[in-house]
């Protein structure tokens, strides 16, 4: 067995269920990735039930941590993945701690990707405090691939998308803003579409030549809620691209553009996400049948929609199957490839 590659897993922790670094773990680990977790809050479970308990971890207690594995020369990475980080001040204390850990290895000749999720909202909300934006825009520069969400990227790039034209103008706008290598808006749907049956996963990516190639799938929608996709989607990322990238280094000439490393990663990822996205909706609605003859049986009713225990339920019974999606993330069966005809 080959030797197992290093990554810095950098996100949210919660108790029960699968988002931040509880949705990176188990993926990394099946592909064979020695992972160290950073968290940057820790929850009994996702803001999603409306209740929890815990605390979020301060720009000090980040830096902490990281200096104790400095101490025991344990930051040998080969990938770092960052996900949810609370507050402008702890963000740059990440960012801070990136860009020395790449320093370090830079001087031992190893190369550390950085893989950064811009997590700040989605579906129109903003999660973070308005003072989070500027940092996060003064780190992208820094970072090999950014995996933002439609609500992100039209932060951050000022469009929206009305029409499949605007995906694509809003990804040269993050390139000509921040310069960085690939992009990948990891879900993304046009005002103009108004059927709703597919959503678009859009990347852009620098050739060797210094030209850039935009792609995207059409996926389709999974009628169901999720939480966690994203922190799934950027891990995955993390193995699918640092895999083709760290092939294609030696190779010589030209790539093929259907071979380049963000577009062959965006395949196997995509293909991932949605084989665990449609195993969870199949459990969603096992256990759907099952309360409702349950209800019929005993005359006692569902809680009612929109009542606290009625989100609860759904929220527990509608978490992330990864144990159950394990041969898909080992092996994705990879259906939808890339196109390149952007309008």
């Amino acid at each position: 067995m080959a030797d197992a590659k290093r990554i810095l897993a950098v996100s949210s922790h919660v108790v029960h269920g699968y988002v931040g670094n509880r949705a990176s773990t188990l993926p990394l680990q099946l592909l064979n990735w020695d992972v160290d977790v950073l968290n940057t809050v820790s929850f009994s479970n996702h803001t999603g039930y409306t209740q929890w308990r815990g605390d979020r971890h301060s720009a000090q207690h980040i830096r902490e941590i990281y200096t104790g594995l400095k101490m025991n020369t344990l930051t040998d990475y080969d990938v770092v993945v960052t996900g949810y980080i609370p507050g402008a001040e702890a963000v740059r204390e990440v960012g801070a701690v990136v860009q020395e850990l790449r320093r370090d290895n830079a001087e031992l000749g190893r190369e550390v990707l950085w893989i950064l999720d811009p997590v700040m909202g989605d579906e129109e909300k903003l999660y973070v405090a308005p003072d989070v934006i500027p940092v996060y825009e003064s780190l992208l520069p820094l970072a090999t691939v950014i995996t933002p969400n439609q609500f992100e990227t039209e932060l951050l790039s000022g469009i929206k998308f009305q029409s499949a034209s605007d995906i694509k103008k809003a990804l040269c706008i993050l390139y000509d803003k921040f310069g960085t290598p690939n992009i990948v808006i990891s879900s993304a749907v046009a005002a103009d579409d108004s059927k709703k049956e597919e959503f678009v996963c859009a990347g852009q990516t620098r050739r060797k030549n210094g030209s850039l190639l935009q792609f995207y799938l059409r996926l389709p929608f999974i009628n169901a809620y999720f939480t966690g996709t994203g922190d799934l989607f950027a891990s995955l990322m993390s193995d699918r691209f640092w895999t083709y990238y760290t092939a294609a280094k030696g190779a010589e000439g030209d790539v093929p553009d259907a071979e380049l490393p963000l577009v062959r990663a965006v395949e196997d990822v995509s293909a991932i996400v949605q084989a665990v996205l449609r195993n969870t909706a199949d459990e969603v609605q096992k256990y759907n049948i099952r309360e409702d003859k349950l209800a019929a049986e005993t005359g006692v009713p569902r809680p009612e929609p929109g009542t606290k225990e009625r989100r609860i339920r759904d929220m527990k019974f509608g978490e992330l199957r990864l144990i159950q999606s394990q041969d898909k993330i080992r092996v994705p069966d990879v259906v939808v490839k890339a196109r390149f005809d952007f309008a």
